[in-house]
């Protein structure tokens, strides 16, 4: 799970864009994201190079599959949904 706080909507926006190519939005700063490791580590390196440490964050919330099987949710949106394949 990522989770966002931008403080300019210039880049509040390219952030936004390259999560929705890794993700799903669950919320309007934060993603579902089903990654390999050198997927998540290509996505922590475009993001950083996006952000202004100074006023930004990102935040990077991993969730193990027994935590991921026990999300529970309220109200609109759907859950997301492990992929139903694997990659070898």
């Amino acid at each position: 799970m990522v989770s966002y706080d931008i403080s300019e909507d210039q880049r509040r926006d390219r952030v936004r864009k390259i999560l929705e190519g890794h993700g799903q939005r669950v919320q309007w700063s934060v993603f579902e994201c089903h990654l390999e490791r050198a997927d998540l580590d290509y996505l922590r390196e475009r993001l950083s190079a996006e952000i202004d440490p100074k006023t930004d964050s990102i935040r990077w919330y991993p969730l193990c599959p027994w935590c991921r099987e026990r999300v529970e949710g309220q109200g609109s949106g759907e859950m997301t949904e492990d992929p139903p394949y694997f990659l070898v």
